[in-house]
């Protein structure tokens, strides 16, 4: 009847508190079966950190690229920025991580659990929330109620407190850093299983579903950085039009437009239009008119009675005379260079 009345508190009551009176338990206390600190960590769990695959490592790139994809093809070089700031960003919440985690596999204790208070609950669908066990970590799919936990701990006599997210909190052990007891985690914090060998050292084998994470990782990294190497180097450069460069005509009218093009265009009295994005042109010969609109041109022409700038960012130089300019763009800039 006692055990149906606790359940029964337990699933109906938030936040709910357990106390532990006189030592009469303490979860996650007892003998802990470490090695004296400080202790050595193996280089697989080392590796580990350097490589970890969380989901949301994922959905930063994602968000980072696809939304504001536009403004990367008309600006790679800036792209290739904030690729390499975003990977920047998620490596130092990684290894600031890692560093608390390594810290107490090198210096952790077993603390001694006072009290938990569930804090809230929600719920997840087809999920992975961490339920440790003891030592053992076990990563389930499960649809349910995962709540936060407050858990107040105590080691030489220290008594300090932290929140765990995940699977309703059982017995998990709770290792703090002797040197500073109020930084700790519980195991579910470790990707890896902290196994440990007859005299309390780590064992440092990994299971496969982290070396397949690790591997998965690895590829991401890889082809993000190589993707913003690709826009710093190859997307941001004009390249050269395979078509052979139209001469204005005499009196006529010649179009060029695209994007990220470079051509040389002869003119000679014609009126020649120039468009799109990030395209460089350079003009030889002398122009009745010269129109610049789009975004980032960069338009180089002999000589022109006319220069007429629209659009955005774009540059019109020309090298002797004293044409006529209308700029009702934005940011354009024509001059004589």
């Amino acid at each position: 009847m006692l055990v149906g009345l606790f359940n029964a508190v337990k699933v109906e009551s938030v936040p709910l508190k357990f106390k532990f009176f006189g030592g009469i338990l303490h979860r996650g206390s007892g003998p802990s079966g470490l090695a004296p600190a400080p202790r050595r960590v193996p280089a697989a769990f080392w590796l580990a950190e350097l490589l970890p695959l969380r989901w949301w490592y994922l959905l930063a790139p994602l968000i980072v690229a696809i939304p504001p994809i536009a403004l990367w093809l008309q600006r790679p070089r800036a792209f290739a920025a904030v690729a390499v700031l975003t990977m920047a960003g998620i490596y130092a919440v990684q290894l600031w991580g890692a560093g608390v985690r390594l810290g107490l596999l090198r210096w952790g204790r077993v603390a001694d659990v006072v009290d938990t208070e569930i804090l809230s609950r929600a719920t997840l669908f087809n999920a992975y929330p961490p339920r440790a066990r003891a030592w053992r970590v076990t990563r389930q799919r499960y649809s349910g109620q995962v709540t936060k936990t407050r858990i107040r701990y105590s080691l030489d006599g220290q008594q300090s407190e932290l929140v765990l997210r995940g699977r309703d909190y059982v017995d998990g052990v709770i290792l703090a850093d002797q040197r500073r007891p109020a930084r700790a985690r519980c195991v579910t914090a470790f990707s890896y299983d902290l196994d440990r060998d007859d005299a309390g050292n780590w064992v440092g084998a990994l299971p496969r579903r982290v070396w397949a994470g690790m591997a998965c990782w690895s590829l991401v990294v890889i082809a993000w950085l190589a993707l913003a190497a690709f826009a710093a180097t190859g997307l941001g450069t004009p390249g050269v039009d395979d078509t052979p460069a139209a001469p204005v005509p005499q009196a006529g009218t010649l179009q060029v437009s695209g994007a990220h093009k470079a051509k040389t265009v002869p003119c000679n009295g014609g009126y020649l239009s120039v468009s799109g994005v990030d395209n460089t042109v350079t003009v030889t010969g002398h122009c009745t008119s010269v129109s610049v609109s789009g975004n980032g041109n960069h338009v180089t022409v002999d000589s022109t009675d006319a220069v007429s700038a629209a659009g955005r960012d774009n540059v019109v130089r020309y090298h002797w005379g004293s044409p006529k300019i209308d700029d009702v763009g934005t940011g354009n800039s024509v001059a004589q260079g």
